[in-house]
């Protein structure tokens, strides 16, 4: 699917559409969001164009959005959802992609997938709290994958990512460059990604002896526009600044630079900053930030593998054991933390 294809539907121009996808300035937020959602949108077209020598059914792939907000403006779930529909077809299945949102009748909404012809689904997890994944784990009458989130305890299958060593990677760098005074800049949004990787951000500072400090944690709201507005204020109210800050995610830490550019802060001079997901434009911002990166194509890989066999089994149902496959995550170093000494290292190829 080209650029120019996106453009033309939103009556925009090619450039703007590639500046939404890789989360460059100069888009509005609205734009951004209409742009990766046709995207997604326009991959169930595409779909229709592959040829299938032995077609072994249909899968449906939910996109389940609570507030949309993280979904709609990560490039990481347009990449995944290309991948699980290009693995999906490789086994033989083709995909119809199918939204939840907030505003729809969940219960209503699993009765049609219960009804549908689908020999099974993937469900992208990211934005279902426990109680909702509850609802639909005793509801869901077909099996089912959730891609991008762990349910301890639930009894569903899932395939999601180690954002805890992912967190691990990024202390364990900071301290490595003398770094003892970790930050951490955390949101608005209930996700569970965000969730897990405050917690284990708490977790691993003990582990590394060092102390967590609640006045070294940022929060920020969930809208790119708002993000540098947001930790401008916080740092003018600061008494003391950590000397490096993890972010939730590249967009944070986008937001953040751009803060402290503003301010005239020097990054990594004066503060150091690492983020997560490591966005195609972690590698075109200045400083060139060092991010944990994901494996997305692995998550796809193995959600529809296991969802396959699952669907060979017929008695699935009855499956006491369940697999939770934690997908590991790479740290790339780039150019935005220093070593306490005053030297910046870039090592911009290097995962560790």
């Amino acid at each position: 699917m080209k650029n120019i294809e996106i453009a033309k539907k939103l009556n925009i121009s090619p450039a703007t559409v590639s500046l939404a996808l890789n989360n460059r300035e100069g888009v509005s937020e609205e734009t951004r969001r209409k742009v990766v959602e046709l995207k997604n949108d326009l991959l169930k077209n595409d779909l229709r164009n592959i040829s299938r020598p032995e077609a072994g059914g249909e899968i449906g792939f939910i996109i389940y959005k609570e507030t949309g907000r993280v979904v709609s403006e990560t490039p990481f779930f347009v990449t995944l959802t290309e991948m699980v529909c290009h693995c999906a077809n490789k086994n033989g299945y083709s995909v119809e992609i199918r939204y939840y949102t907030f505003r729809d009748d969940l219960q209503k909404f699993l009765a049609e997938i219960n009804s549908s012809v689908w020999a099974g689904c993937l469900i992208l997890a990211t934005e279902i709290i426990r109680s909702k994944m509850e609802t639909i784990a005793k509801m869901m009458q077909k099996p089912f994958v959730v891609l991008d989130a762990a349910y301890p305890g639930l009894g569903v299958d899932g395939i999601y990512l180690d954002n805890r060593g992912g967190i691990f990677k990024a202390i364990q760098y900071a301290v490595s460059m003398g770094h003892k005074e970790i930050g951490y800049i955390t949101c608005d949004e209930k996700v569970n990604n965000f969730v897990e990787r405050f917690e284990s951000y708490k977790f691993y500072l003990e582990y590394f002896g060092l102390k967590f400090e609640q006045d070294y944690v940022f929060k920020v709201p969930y809208v790119s526009e708002m993000i540098c507005m947001s930790m401008k204020e916080q740092v003018c109210r600061k008494k003391k600044m950590p000397s490096v800050l993890i972010a939730a995610n590249d967009i944070i830490a986008f937001g953040s630079l751009n803060a402290f550019l503003e301010m005239n802060i020097k990054v990594p001079e004066e503060i150091s900053i690492i983020g997560f997901d490591d966005m195609p434009s972690a590698k075109y911002v200045t400083p060139r930030l060092t991010t944990v990166s994901l494996n997305n194509e692995i998550i796809a890989k193995n959600g529809v593998y296991r969802l396959t066999e699952m669907i060979r089994k017929k008695d699935w149902q009855h499956d006491t054991v369940h697999m939770q496959t934690a997908v590991s995550v790479d740290l790339v170093i780039r150019n935005s933390v220093n070593k306490k000494s005053g030297e910046v290292y870039e090592q911009d190829s290097m995962h560790r």
